[in-house]
């Protein structure tokens, strides 16, 4: 822990003309100085007026804060618990913040040395000498009130201790088409003293959006949310929605999304500190408990929280099966592998073979909070190898879930305890659309403990909007199975039904129905499909049937405490009971609700001489119990512990059955800063009377001569209900760095693992047993400013159980490059890529086949010539899949959606189909939202993308330039280009080459193009410039009824003339095509070529601006199989703004439609307009009522043809703090 710091000096907030006397200040000094002289000189480096820090620093990636206070720059060294330094080109000082330029297991340890010098300010604080907004002026006589134009008024009406800042907004929308619309809007910020000592912070956000942030940064940005914290000395109270880890322990872990309240205070000294122990966090497992290492104090410290709150999610982990070279994306399923699932935002933990990711597009992987789904990125390259583990919350609606937790902690100079409490349980009032009748709740109370609920039959009445819901018909039929003949009834998808339903995958042969795909609508339609008539099995993978979840409880409570020896080392131990129920209706099965659980941990070193380089050794040991029934919060085990004592297959995926389980084991270490260290561990797991298994583990670790030397042996026999099984994980890495070379390292390593289990009483290996063996071999430069490069390749060759030996199943060969070059301040380089060949060896053991895959990213940026020439490149390629998309639309009232149900373009049947739906022209018709469909169908993919804007403008690099070059620096240009393309597997498309976009419709799965390419004559000139711009926009996505593609793409060259400061011609001539392509819905498609001139003049005679437009264009369907339809539109318009609060449009469009009105086609070319005469009009106005008060007023109308007039009005009050 961090020692107390220096307080900082503080900036005077006033200035006042009193006279100052400094001479007796200095007196003081001259008497305290050789007193301080004295005590520092006893308390040695680590006295809290020192500036030196000698401390433990636990890691945290991908970074964390190293101090309080800024560290001096050049001061920062970093050891291993062995004194081991670390490179410090793995890390990166800011300040105070030190990021990892490494992965975790690059790092020696998971608990750094740290000595640095702190500076006793902060350096990326704002400094000022005077503050004229808080100058304090003399009062003179008699002052009424107060008044100072320095001061901002501030709508709170505080005095300044408190900072705020944000807006408050809302707004009423009103109309003859539609019904009153609310809209609200809240930002707050808050900071600063209320008084007597009291802090606050505080940040509240409402923004009405029912999303989560992306999942594509390391840091997140949540849209509404509550927090409030106050604190007083070392007293905090935070309220709101927040986040709540674990407090110190082993068995209790957790990171709770909440709304609700946390208390916390402490007395006693700040920080305490002892000596540290080398040997604390060795093992065979290397996650032994790491105790508080600091100084010795006969002071004391405790420390005491409570929170009481309202849980937002339901934690889960999952093992998620790995594709070979498929990046993703990977569903998330929760716990009972639901099939609409929503992640909380910022609480996934992913595992990679055991390695923790950071979430980023510059990282491992980035997740759709929202779609539950997870893709990685090129720096991770995905086989049939990998073990992925993925921890997150996801929202549970089912049930009200209330949470309390307490804990206190006490520290002294040879002792520490501490006490944990956790309560979490559901309500017994179901939430959401499922009301519990009194029939469920007695099912629920004989059905006891359920892990997966109880199936119900979903079938009920139609209710609320007919249009947005598929509607069944109740029948009834007879089957044949076996000799019977049964009677049973069914549901029939109809237009005129009474009856819906609500289906779920039950798996292969769980259910009579299947989806559909034949009958679009709203919501997904499935068919009866009956039973096998020999087997009696259910055909189908639907039934219309719910879980009935009971609501449950879980609690945990944990002691613990640490006797700290003399010259280092520790006795702990920590006592925990838990209680789940799950079922709070049912006293059945009650009997496995509790549980125990004990650990216990002995460490301790050992000097070896008396020299400072000598030898020390050191020793520990550890007991651990854990009951059958005990039921942890989270996991507190690494999820590879199973796999590592032989319980589960080589993914990890498989999980064995609750036992009671003890652990018992020690360790010795010979440690040598100057060299490394050498231990060896012992431990034997035993699981009831049906495994037991014992480990041995011997590690090395060498530093000497420019040699790294890492080695590490795991051997382990068991024996589990009647089968023996061994497992052996060897690896070694040996690395040279050349000092003759520039530092180049030179890398060799092997990493193996085989794993056998034979049952006794057959000649079999078990179909868990494997065998794979890696070899690899690397080179790495240094890491200076300009470059960087490491090149690496392995060999991986596998074994599966064939009879009674392990035979030869896949082999694979990966090659790999990491690195960045910057030549100069004007070129940047950087990027990675992977290259791996898998061969399969033997087709009875494995179900993939040879394939290829190449993974890479290239980033480039360029800026050159004096800045004429800025370039920024991004390319990508790699492989993953594409789900189906399938969409429903929610009817939200009008005026609060985005789409309009246009029934009568179509069928006209009272029902929605996908199809019908289209983006409103005019927001206060839109009544219809749109939202995203989990399907389990996903298409096998390879992805290419390229990310590139180049910008030219001459004119900086030849300004004094004459002759040919003064006319051609008038010229500028710039180019932007998105390309996102998925595509099938196929020979004749190079699934490398982004530029390839005339791919088959039977190969392309998803296109995503965005490309604007503009050249610039004079641009920017006050008095004339000319334009040339083309635009390009394309997106193909693939449905559950086939794709649907789009396309806009233009010509515009556009002229500006001024004539004098007053006045603005500009014309423009367009020719464009729009493009719709619906495989299953072919009465959507068109090709409307559009050709259009608009003339503008803007007149700006002082503050008030007219604008005058005319446009004349005329656009047809040029489709072959369409019927010719066609436009001609003339559009006068004219805008105003008036001394910038008041603005006025009036718009005129006369429309000759040749084709009908009434169908898709119509409505694309009408745009919701109508043909002949279309009015629309618009006015507004701003107003300031005061310093903090902002008033909006607006009015909207339009007649469309022969329809009535619409009238919309907007009324919107801002505040601001």
């Amino acid at each position: 822990m961090l020692a107390k710091p220096a307080p900082e000096n503080q900036t005077p907030g006033a200035i006042r003309s009193h006279p100052v006397k400094v001479f007796p200040k200095w007196n003081w000094l001259l008497v305290l100085l050789p007193v301080w002289l004295l005590i520092s000189g006893g308390l040695g480096a680590q006295s809290e007026l020192s500036n030196l820090r000698d401390t433990l620093l636990p890691v945290v990636f991908p970074g964390q804060l190293v101090d309080t206070l800024t560290v001096a720059p050049g001061s920062l060294q970093l050891f291993s618990r062995l004194g081991v330094p670390v490179d410090p080109a793995d890390y990166t000082l800011t300040g105070r913040y030190l990021a990892w330029n490494v992965t975790p297991d690059a790092l020696p340890d998971s608990i750094l040395r740290a000595r640095y010098r702190v500076l006793p300010f902060t350096l990326g604080e704002r400094a000022r000498f005077l503050d004229s907004t808080q100058l304090i002026r003399e009062e003179a006589g008699l002052v009424i009130g107060s008044y100072d134009d320095y001061v901002r008024p501030n709508l709170l009406g505080n005095d300044g201790k408190v900072r705020t800042n944000g807006s408050f907004t809302r707004g009423i929308s009103v109309g003859n088409r539609q019904d009153l619309v609310l809209n609200s809007a809240f930002n707050l910020q808050l900071d600063g003293e209320l008084g007597n000592g009291i802090e606050v912070s505080a940040a509240i956000t409402d923004e009405s959006l029912p999303i989560q942030p992306e999942g594509t940064t390391q840091q997140l940005r949540e849209f509404d949310k509550i927090f409030i914290q106050l604190r007083k000395n070392r007293t905090q109270l935070t309220a709101g929605d927040y986040e709540l880890r674990n407090p110190e322990g082993y068995f209790l872990r957790y990171y709770k999304k909440l709304e609700g309240a946390t208390f916390s205070t402490e007395i006693g000294t700040p920080t305490l500190a002892r000596e540290a122990n080398p040997g604390a966090a060795a093992g065979a497992e290397e996650v032994g408990r790491a105790v508080d290492a600091e100084l010795q104090t006969k002071d004391f410290r405790l420390k005491t929280s409570s929170s009481v709150a309202i849980a937002r999610g339901q934690f889960t982990r999952q093992q998620i099966t790995p594709i070979e070279g498929n990046q993703g994306p990977y569903k998330l399923t929760g716990t009972g592998s639901q099939r609409f699932l929503i992640v909380l935002a910022g609480t996934e933990r992913i595992f990679l073979d055991g390695n923790l990711l950071v979430r980023g597009l510059d990282g491992d992987y980035v997740i759709d909070y929202n779609l539950a789904e997870l893709t990685f990125t090129t720096r991770r390259l995905i086989t049939r190898d990998s073990r992925i583990t993925a921890e997150y919350e996801f929202a549970d609606q089912r049930y009200v879930r209330t949470l309390a937790t307490a804990s206190s902690h006490f520290d002294a100079e040879r002792f520490s305890a501490y006490v944990n409490g956790y309560t979490q349980q559901d309500s017994r009032t179901a939430t959401g659309d499922l009301e519990l009748t009194s029939l469920q709740r007695q099912r629920l109370s004989e059905a006891g403990d359920l892990a997966e609920g109880i199936p119900i039959f979903s079938l009920d009445t139609l209710g609320g909007r007919s249009e947005i819901r598929a509607t069944y018909e109740l029948r009834d039929t007879s089957y044949a199975c076996g000799a019977e003949t049964r009677d049973t009834f069914y549901l029939l998808a109809s237009s005129t039904g009474t009856y819906v339903a609500t289906f779920t995958d039950r798996g292969p042969n769980g259910g009579e129905y299947e989806l559909d795909p034949d009958r679009p609508a709203n919501e997904r339609v499935y068919r009866f499909v009956g039973s096998d008539a020999e087997t009696c099995l259910p055909n189908g993978s639907f039934a219309p049937l719910i879980d009935l979840v009971a609501p449950g409880q879980q609690q945990l409570i944990s002691a613990g405490g640490a006797y700290y020896l003399k010259g280092g080392g520790s006795i702990s131990m920590e006592a925990s009971a838990t209680k789940l129920d799950l079922n709070r209706f049912s006293d059945v099965d009650s009997e496995d609700d509790n549980g125990s659980a004990l650990r216990l941990d002995y460490q301790k070193d050992f000097q070896i001489g008396s020299d400072s380089l000598a030898w020390s050794l050191a020793t520990r040991g550890h007991f651990e119990y854990v009951g059958k029934t005990f039921n942890p919060i989270n996991p507190y085990r690494s999820p590879e512990f199973f796999r590592n004592w032989n319980l589960s297959n080589r993914l990890g995926t498989v999980q064995p059955e609750r036992r009671v389980e003890r652990i018992a084991g020690g360790g010795l270490g010979l440690v040598r800063a100057d060299l490394g260290r050498l231990d060896y561990d012992y431990e034997q797991f035993s699981r009831g009377a049906n495994y037991l298994g014992r480990r041995h583990v011997g590690s090395t670790q060498i530093l000497t001569a420019g040699w790294r030397v890492a080695g590490k042996f795991n051997y382990l026999e068991s024996e589990e209900d009647g089968a023996e099984g061994s497992f052996r994980q060897p690896s070694l890495a040996v690395t040279k760095v050349f000092d003759r070379w520039g530092g180049w390292s030179l890398t060799g390593s092997y990493a193996g693992e085989r794993a056998l289990r034979q049952e006794m009483a057959v000649d079999t290996l078990s179909p868990f047993s494997f065998q794979f063996d890696k070899y690899a071999v690397g080179i790495e430069t240094p890491t200076n400013e300009k470059y960087r490069l490491a090149l690496g390749a392995n060999r991986r060759e596998d074994k599966l159980p064939l009879g009674s030996e392990l035979a030869g199943s896949t082999s694979a060969t990966e090659v790999s490059a990491e690195g960045n070059y910057q030549a100069n301040e004007h070129v940047q380089l950087g990027g990675n890529v992977t290259y791996r060949s898998l061969d399969v060896l033997n087709d009875e053991l494995v179900d993939d086949t040879q394939s290829s895959t190449f993974l890479g990213r290239l980033d480039l940026r360029v800026n050159a010539l004096q800045r004429s020439l800025r370039a920024q490149t991004t390319y990508q390629v790699g492989s993953g899949q594409e789900p189906r998309v399938d969409f429903q639309y929610l009817f939200v009232g009008a005026g609060q959606g985005q789409y309009i149900w246009q029934d009568s373009l179509y069928n006209n049947d009272g029902r929605i189909q996908p199809n019908e739906m289209e983006i409103s022209p005019f927001p206060d018709i839109a009544d219809y939202v749109r939202v995203s469909v989990f399907t389990n169908d996903f298409i096998r993919t390879d992805n290419v993308s390229l990310n590139q804007s180049v910008n030219w403008d001459p004119s900086r690099i030849w300004r004094e330039a004459t002759g040919v070059k003064k006319f051609f620096r008038r010229f500028s240009a710039n180019t932007s280009v998105l390309i996102d393309r998925k595509t099938r597997d196929d020979p004749d498309i190079d699934s490398w080459n982004p530029l390839q976009l005339g791919v088959p419709d039977s190969s392309l799965t998803a296109l995503n193009l965005r490309q604007r390419h503009g050249l610039f004559f004079n641009r920017a000139n006050p008095v004339y410039d000319v334009q040339l711009s083309r635009n390009d926009q394309r997106r193909r996505q693939v449905l559950t009824t086939g794709y649907e593609a789009i396309r806009n793409e233009d010509w515009t060259l556009r002229a500006r003339v001024r004539p004098n400061d007053q006045l603005s011609i500009e014309a423009a001539l367009e020719n464009g095509r729009r493009t719709a392509d619906s495989e299953f819905f072919n009465n959507k498609d068109y090709r409307i070529d559009r050709l259009a001139i608009e003339p503008s003049l803007n007149w700006q005679p002082g503050k008030v601006s007219v604008v005058s437009r005319l446009t004349l264009a005329t656009e047809e369907n040029t489709l072959a199989a369409g019927q010719g339809e066609r436009t001609n539109r003339v559009e006068m318009s004219v805008e105003g703004n008036f001394n910038q609060w008041l603005t006025t449009s009036f718009r005129w469009v006369e429309i000759d439609l040749e084709g009908d009105a009434r169908s898709p086609v119509g409505f694309a070319l009408l745009q919701g307009l109508q043909p002949g005469r279309n009015l629309l009009w618009n006015v507004g106005a701003t107003r300031e009522l005061n310093d903090y008060l902002q008033l909006t007023v607006s009015y909207d109308g339009r007649q469309t043809g022969e329809a009535a007039v619409v009238h919309v009005g907007r009324v919107v009050v801002q505040a601001r703090f």
